[in-house]
């Protein structure tokens, strides 16, 4: 009952605004369109979630090589990385945590709830990456667990036509970049072949980074009026752990190791069917992470993640109503096989099994009001309801206004259900935990003027309460709370075709809803700018990233406690410069950290300093 008195008070709440749209028969202007945010295609300004889309050309212009690289321009968006190229990467939305931020690729599931930090978007290469759409603020509605910050969804390139291209670099600190793309049409059928394979050094000790990365892709476009896509990928690095630098609190380890290991398949199938279109997937992802510290006192560790899934939904229209159902099972597979002095040795089992439905309806001209829910049953803790509503209104032929309020929620992972710890019990698994949850109202501004001008604005405030915490000496407990409001605001401008100026700027204020302290590694501000050009055959980038200072822990090797510490504010720019020849051997310049700023995302794990990376891209 308390689900349909929430949704009354929004209802009435929103209903203020659907009234008539303001006249304007001045043509339409071209928008950008996003899947993501309610799993219809439509125009970004039309959607009640606030939205960004990294298409490949912005990517390429910015020298990402991955996706946490990518992401990292984004409003909202704070990415913090422990050392150099390779190592741990965390990305939180609006402040949410990395397990609160829900991994998509291709609209198949990244994160698993075998890893406890949440998925690495820098073990995904950004070669592959068609465009990558961001979604901030919960989405469980249509997700399920882990969307509480929102989604963020990688879509990966497709054959469209016989073709080639290859990449190789190399850069300072021993970075060598080579990929190798393949598309070809046998008949109707399209398929793809790609290979990346990044190797770096790094600049301490103990810190280089290698990867394999072979993906293969197959679309027959009409086969008894079906669509059917299949796509596979084996990703295998080795990594470097040197440990916390010498120079601040902690210790240098020479010779621990760590190694991801991923195999997915995924297979999906769509078709037109009456007034709308099917569509069906299933997909399996195994994750592995593999940690070995040498010695007498060394450990082994081993954690695998396998994931299951098999998705419907159907989408059709109904008079002035647009709506999207569907349905979910999911297994999750879990192993943790520690060595060293406390062998032991864990295997469990999740099933998640989930509905939705999700109407856009078209009240007046203009004016269209999105209602939707999702209940998740979780064999941990039970079921769950997470509904989300929102309006969006056109004020004018280049203005729409949103309003939303959303719920999320995050599932126990494995570590927090089942751990069982050796030393006590600190950080021990409670079986009996509940969903993380959360509560989300928003309201936002878009304005789109043709290719030139594109400004959003957006103001949130989001509280999490029965958040999973644990300490030394208790085990995990639904203990935590947090607060997240803030603001955002991103302009993109082109002063021609060929030049193109972005900017935006966060606030967040994100808070232990207990004590009122800060959340560790969140800034209270940060801002990003992107400056573009095609100069004759050359396309000019210069990006820059600013952010204030913020909290962090350290740890003392002397009394193993954690200590407060203070990141300063930084501003670190990069320069790339690419041929833009068609058909034609290109050649790139990378220049990152233009200024050779000494910083770090973490403490004690410093960044790399000013390095360039030259090489060759070929197309054909």
């Amino acid at each position: 009952m308390q689900v349909y008195y929430r949704w009354g008070a929004v209802c009435a709440l929103l209903s203020m605004m659907a009234l008539p749209a303001i006249a304007d028969t001045a043509a339409q202007p071209e928008v950008t369109v996003v899947v993501t945010a309610e799993r219809i295609s439509q125009p970004v300004s039309a959607s009640i979630a606030s939205t960004t889309v990294i298409t490949a050309k912005q990517i390429l212009e910015a020298g990402a090589k991955t996706a946490a690289d990518a992401v990292r321009m984004s409003p909202g968006i704070t990415v913090n990385q422990a050392g150099q190229l390779g190592s741990l990467t965390s990305t939180y939305i609006r402040g949410a945590k990395p397990n609160q931020v829900l991994i998509l690729i291709d609209g198949a599931r990244f994160s698993s709830e075998a890893f406890v930090s949440g998925a690495d978007l820098s073990k995904i290469p950004a070669e592959d990456i068609q465009r990558i759409e961001v979604i901030r603020g919960p989405v469980s509605s249509l997700y399920g667990s882990e969307a509480i910050g929102g989604v963020i969804n990688i879509i990966t390139k497709k054959p469209t036509e016989t073709a080639g291209n290859t990449t190789l670099g190399f850069g300072g600190d021993g970075r060598v970049e080579r990929t190798l793309s393949v598309k070809g049409a046998e008949g109707p059928a399209l398929w793809q072949l790609t290979t990346i394979d990044p190797v770096y050094t790094g600049t301490r000790p103990n810190s280089d980074f290698s990867a394999s990365n072979w993906l293969a892709k197959l679309i027959l476009p009409s086969v008894s009026g079906w669509e059917l896509s299949m796509r596979g990928e084996t990703y295998y690095d080795s990594l470097g752990l040197p440990g916390a630098d010498v120079n601040h609190t902690g210790y240098f380890d020479p010779d621990n190791r760590q190694s991801d290991e991923r195999h997915g398949f995924d297979f999906a199938a769509s078709r037109d069917m009456g007034s709308g279109q099917l569509e069906a997937r299933w997909y399996s992802l195994e994750q592995t992470l593999h940690n070995v510290k040498p010695g007498a006192f060394g450990w082994d560790s081993f954690i695998g993640g396998l994931t299951r899934a098999a998705e419907v939904n159907y989408k059709f229209a109904s008079g002035s109503h647009s709506w999207v159902v569907g349905g979910e099972y999911r297994q999750e597979d879990y192993t943790d096989i520690e060595g060293g002095f406390f062998p032991s040795t864990q295997e469990n089992t999740v099933l998640s099994r989930a509905l939705y439905a999700q109407d856009r309806w078209y009240v007046l001209p203009g004016t269209d009001i999105v209602m939707g829910a999702r209940m998740d049953n979780h064999s941990a803790f039970g079921s769950k309801i997470t509904p989300r509503v929102g309006i969006n209104r056109l004020m004018g032929a280049k203005s729409h206004m949103r309003v939303s309020y959303g719920e999320g929620f995050r599932a126990p992972n494995f570590v927090e259900l089942y751990y069982h710890s050796t030393f006590g019990p600190g950080y021990a698994g409670n079986p009996n935990l509940m969903p993380e949850k959360s509560k989300q109202y928003e309201i936002g501004w878009n304005v789109q003027a043709g290719d030139l001008d594109n400004f959003d604005l957006a103001v949130y405030h989001n509280d999490i309460r029965d958040m999973i915490q644990a300490t030394s000496a208790t085990p995990y407990e639904n203990i935590g709370s947090a607060r997240q409001q803030g603001a955002e605001v991103s302009w993109d401008h082109r002063f021609t075709q060929s030049t193109r100026l972005n900017v935006n700027y966060s606030y967040i204020n994100a808070q232990n809803g207990t004590t009122g302290e800060r959340l560790t590694l969140i800034p209270h501000n940060q801002g990003n700018v992107s400056l573009s050009t095609l100069v004759k055959d050359w396309q000019i980038a210069l990006t820059g990233r600013w952010t204030d200072a913020r909290p962090d822990k350290a740890f003392d090797p002397v009394t193993y406690a954690s200590v407060d510490t203070v990141l300063p504010s930084r501003t670190v720019f990069d320069l790339t410069i690419t041929g833009r020849r068609p058909n034609a051997l290109n050649p790139y310049i990378i220049v990152r950290n233009l200024a050779d700023l000494k910083y770090d995302e973490i403490t004690g794990y410093p960044s790399e300093g000013r390095t360039l990376e030259a090489g060759v891209r070929s197309a054909w």
